[in-house]
């Protein structure tokens, strides 16, 4: 196949593969495996901010893959799941067989597979990550072989494979732990940044889902709440989230340096933003339309560190970068065992920067990764950071169980690329 050009959903990670292959099932797979020589990355729907599916030789995408739901048990709350369909696919067919999500992230468009392997989250200190849910995976190893994870047979490989970055193999399937389908009262509302955090701890006390998102040079913060509830539904959520970020990019540019007017503005805005108050499906509720493209830096940080963590990044961005104008958001995720899990070892509180997808972020790593880091944050796999191996095997204790047994697996290196080289701190000859 002639070679074609790739990029992420920013738009910032570009790639020219020899080879772009489409496999229809399982089987078709395996050959593809079996039957090259050659580096190989597997890609979903390129959500990823960090280049993890770059290659410049076989590039390999699931979307071909027949079925959502491949088998369910709705007694046990659980179903094995088809890892190249989407979130939101997977939401509605599973929403049939009575079923849901425990939780879900800010955007549902990510794979199965791509949003587990990244440690893709939501909010809640009760739920952890995606990747947490996962009963049993299902690899396709770099020789085509397939293997089965489980806790009862091969918890190691479980631990490890449930966030790996597609460094152990191609996860086909897995089993996944849900809950009988459920609505959500979603209720959003703005209040000062000084309030919400003050009160935010007791939020996500009190809730089972709260997040917010603050912006530079406002005094308030757009507060987000979602609760079970047995009431019927109440119609669709606003998804107006692209005038919004257009509304803020324009403000930017007429008032990006007048920051006394600016803030004046984006306060009187902000107290006249319309509550919404809904209910609806759980899926439905919990994720959003994210349609202007933008790049992303993400740290999790100890729940006694992360607010703190928050504040002194706006402070930084408003005395430093008067070009920022996408709003920052924060959650609390809880904890998990798996080996390279942000979440190991308890919840995190995170905080996320946002940049336009045609601005500069180099301010990403110059002025807020170092407060993260100074707190003891560690990044999300998928978002932008300059962490490489010496870093990681700091922050993640079964770091070296982990390469090893990447090792094991591929010990051809079939699964890396230059990136994932750094990572794991691994050579790598092209």
């Amino acid at each position: 196949m002639a070679s074609s050009n790739w990029q992420n959903w920013s738009g910032h990670v570009r790639a020219t593969p020899t080879a772009i292959l489409h496999p229809s099932d399982h089987a078709a797979l395996s050959a593809s495996l079996s039957e090259s020589r050659g580096r190989v990355r597997v890609v979903g729907t390129g959500h990823s901010f960090t280049p993890l599916a770059a290659t410049d030789q076989t590039l390999i995408s699931l979307s071909g893959m027949d079925g959502t739901v491949l088998a369910c048990d709705p007694p046990a709350a659980t179903a094995r799941l088809q890892a190249g369909a989407s979130l939101n696919a997977l939401s509605r067919d599973l929403q049939e067989h009575g079923l849901a999500f425990r939780n879900l992230g800010d955007i549902d468009a990510q794979t199965l597979a791509g949003a587990t392997s990244t440690g893709t989250h939501g909010t809640g200190p009760e739920f952890p990550c995606l990747s947490a849910e996962m009963q049993e995976i299902t690899l396709v190893t770099a020789t085509g072989e397939t293997v089965t994870a489980s806790a009862e047979n091969g918890a190691d490989l479980l631990n490890a494979a449930r966030i790996a970055l597609g460094s152990l193999g191609i996860i086909v399937d897995a089993t996944v732990s849900l809950q009988p389908a459920y609505s959500l009262h979603r209720r959003t509302f703005t209040r000062s940044l000084k309030d919400t955090l003050a009160t935010a701890m007791d939020s996500w006390a009190q809730h089972r889902n709260f997040e917010f998102f603050c912006l530079p040079f406002c005094d308030h913060a757009f507060n987000i709440v979602h609760d079970a509830t047995d009431a019927p539904d109440s119609g669709a959520k606003d998804n107006s989230d692209s005038n919004a970020v257009k509304q803020l990019k324009l403000l930017r540019g007429l008032l990006g340096w007048a920051t006394p007017l600016r803030r004046a503005v984006l306060n009187r805005v902000a107290r006249s933003q319309k509550p919404e108050d809904i209910i609806g499906p759980s899926w439905a509720m919990l994720a959003n339309e994210r349609n202007n493209p933008f790049n992303e830096m993400e740290y999790h940080l100890p729940v006694d560190q992360g607010l703190e963590a928050l504040e002194e990044a706006l402070s930084v961005i408003e005395r430093e970068r008067r070009d920022v104008f996408f709003p920052v958001e924060c959650r609390m995720t809880g904890g998990d065992d798996a080996w390279l899990s942000p979440f190991q070892g308890g919840p995190r509180i995170s905080v996320a920067v946002h940049a336009w997808h045609l601005d500069r972020f180099d301010w990403f790593f110059e002025h807020i990764e170092p407060i993260f880091r100074r707190r003891g944050g560690r990044p999300h796999w998928g978002k932008m950071h300059t962490l490489k191996a010496d870093d990681l095997r700091q922050l993640y204790p079964d770091f070296e169980r982990f390469t090893k047994l990447r090792r094991e697996l591929d010990p051809a290196g079939r699964f890396l690329n230059p990136y994932l080289a750094d990572l794991w701190g691994e050579p790598f000859d092209a």
